[in-house]
């Protein structure tokens, strides 16, 4: 790949002491493109986004922002904006005051900053109110014009949260960084501020790298998810690629609400793969154990199939998920929640759905997974 003119990582490593966070990670995200960095808690996504925004720096690699080499700059010296979990909101400010902090940082001298002096030297009081113009033009879009007064204990969660969100896009940063910013919200503010921030994204065209642990955030917000385990990136692709044609099992046992229903097959000489003696529809070139994944909205119940014991139910509402075994092999499937609620059933799935992976763990390309 060239270089990109928004977000460039190669080969970043970071141990803290004798542990190694972080194993030659690359990434590039362009302008105007949302990238999700997807993973569980303490597998280095953080760490990353602290690397770019340049309050850590990496033991080894390269990170550039707009084509230049910023792996040695300064944080204040990289056109980055970052929106923490916590909001980062000064008390004792209004959220106007907060939200024109990168601008007074950058527009205003130490002096005209200064909260008596400042006011009565030259150019001050004209410097300021095109700061607060500009603030005023980022927060009537998000609602928080009738907030702007207000400081930070006066507002609920997520009134702070698109505070701090203005802050960010007022600066316009050639790079958004977003680390877990809705994971302090409730469910309901959550989806609110999901279609926000995919807004403000749409607006500014800055390239954006979000950190999040909720595959619901990734898949639903953004034009790439990066599946990050214990410090490395283990695929990087559109939601659907890395949910339907996961890398590996990895990646296949992360992504998935229920997760994924891994079973062990076997492919005969004949290239044939059976489940439980039971022929699949699944042809392989490979021989010997596999691992057979579907997922739980692939599986159905059926009037002829795999025999199938039910040992559980969920009810969800719209659904319920079905606990059942498969000779010894557990399973979910999601359901219609009138389903006959027999201890017994048959089930089966469309090979077309079904997902083949060898004894190293990596998936079967198309060409080695066909269907007979």
């Amino acid at each position: 790949m060239g270089p990109v003119n928004g977000l460039e990582l190669h080969g970043i490593g970071k141990a803290f002491g004798q542990t190694q966070v972080l194993h030659e990670v690359d990434l590039a995200v362009r302008p105007g493109e949302f990238v999700a960095l997807l993973g569980p808690s303490g597998c280095g996504k953080s760490t990353l986004m602290r690397i770019v925004a340049g309050i850590e720096t990496a033991d080894r690699g390269t990170v550039r922002i707009g084509g230049a080499d910023v792996t040695r700059a300064h944080a204040a010296t990289r056109n980055v904006a970052m929106v923490f979990q916590n909001y980062a909101l000064y008390p004792h400010l209004t959220a106007a005051q907060n939200i024109a902090v990168p601008l007074a940082m950058r527009r205003l001298s130490a002096w005209q900053r200064a909260p008596l002096l400042g006011a009565l030297l030259p150019g001050t009081r004209a410097v300021r109110r095109t700061m607060m113009e500009d603030v005023a033009r980022v927060a009537e879009p998000l609602g928080l014009t009738p907030l702007l007064a207000r400081k930070p204990a006066q507002l609920s969660g997520g009134q702070r949260q698109r505070v701090a969100l203005a802050r960010a896009v007022v600066r316009d940063p050639s790079v958004f960084l977003l680390d877990e910013p809705l994971s302090n919200l409730d469910a309901a503010l959550r989806s609110t501020t999901r279609r926000e921030i995919v807004e403000i994204h749409r607006r500014t065209g800055a390239a954006t790298l979000y950190v999040t642990h909720d595959q619901a955030e990734a898949l639903t917000m953004a034009d790439r998810v990066a599946v990050m385990l214990a410090g490395r990136i283990l695929q990087c692709g559109t939601p659907r690629e890395v949910y339907e044609q996961p890398a590996d099992l990895r990646v296949a046992r992360f992504l998935g609400d229920p997760a994924i229903n891994l079973l062990e097959a076997e492919a005969g000489e004949d290239g044939a793969v059976r489940l439980e003696g039971r022929a699949t529809g699944l042809m392989t070139r490979q021989r010997g154990p596999l691992t057979l994944g579907i997922r739980p909205e692939a599986l159905e119940a059926a009037p002829e199939g795999w025999p199938a014991t039910v040992t559980a139910r969920e009810y969800l509402g719209e659904a319920q998920l079905l606990h059942a075994r498969i000779g010894a092999q557990p399973v979910i499937l999601r359901v219609p929640p009138g389903l006959a609620e027999a201890p017994q059933m048959h089930l089966r799935f469309d090979p077309r759905d079904a997902l083949l992976f060898g004894a190293d763990g990596m998936r079967l390309p198309a060409a080695e997974a066909l269907h007979a």
